[in-house]
């Protein structure tokens, strides 16, 4: 009995001792484990690099550009009209002023028109000289008749051509025309024959004097398109600022 018994064991024994104590997990081949993670690898790389380009800084425009180069052929008409119309005139270097500051020629203006003298010393585009000249010729010397028949422009007094700075010298505001010699302040006219008359508010009394200024500075606007004067704005009270800003559809600024 006791036979039977170890020999019923036995099969039972054995087959215990072949089962492992832990299951091996399959080993993976280094080729394929290396194969199957290059893209992974490769992906992270394409956007590290897309990062880079989508957070690369675009180029910017110089903080400070040189002036354009002049058209030669326009200021060589410009200067054409200057003479004819008698303008004593110098052609000056560039101006080269800090940002957009500055100018491609710069003119300075002896005698505005044959005979008128304008002072003091005028940095301006050309174009504005010509207007200028072309608004004395056309408008302020048959204004000066009001004055009376034995009375005659001799010049003009001017307080700012180019400078660089911003519109009435506010800080936050636009750039001035002034920035690009675009513009002229005139506060004072001289005569053979009458007083000064410098640009001052009208008080209205009907005077030739109010009449001259009055025809002076609505007569600007057919050469220039922008005009101010007193009752503008505070900062125009003593003198007309005249200037060639260009807007959409030719509008002109006149007040």
């Amino acid at each position: 009995m006791r036979i039977v018994w170890i020999t019923l064991l036995i099969p039972f024994v054995l087959a215990a001792s072949d089962v492992p104590g832990v299951v091996p997990l399959p080993v993976e081949k280094p080729e394929r484990a290396k194969a199957e993670d290059a893209p992974s690898r490769e992906k992270a790389v394409d956007k590290k690099d897309t990062a880079k380009e989508q957070t690369a800084p675009e180029p910017s425009e110089p903080v400070d550009p040189p002036p354009p180069a002049p058209d030669e052929a326009a200021l060589a008409a410009c200067e054409a009209q200057l003479k004819a119309l008698g303008t004593v005139f110098k052609r000056q270097d560039a101006v080269d002023g800090p940002g957009i500051c500055g100018l491609p020629a710069s003119y300075s203006v002896d005698e505005i028109v044959r005979g008128i003298s304008i002072a003091p010393t005028t940095q301006m585009r050309c174009r504005t000289v010509l207007a200028t000249a072309q608004w004395i010729d056309e408008v302020v010397i048959p204004a000066a008749k009001v004055l009376g028949d034995d009375v005659r422009l001799t010049g003009i007094r001017q307080a700012s051509t180019y400078v660089c700075r911003t519109r009435n010298s506010q800080p936050g505001a636009k750039i001035s025309e002034h920035a690009r010699g675009n513009a002229v302040d005139v506060r004072q006219f001289e005569f053979d024959g009458h007083d000064p008359l410098p640009i001052q508010p009208q008080q209205r009394k009907g005077s030739p004097e109010e009449s001259f200024q009055k025809a002076v500075r609505a007569g600007a606007c057919l050469h220039f398109t922008t005009v101010l004067g007193p009752g503008s704005d505070a900062f125009h009270d003593d003198h007309l600022h005249m200037d060639l800003a260009q807007r959409r559809s030719g509008y002109r600024l006149c007040q």
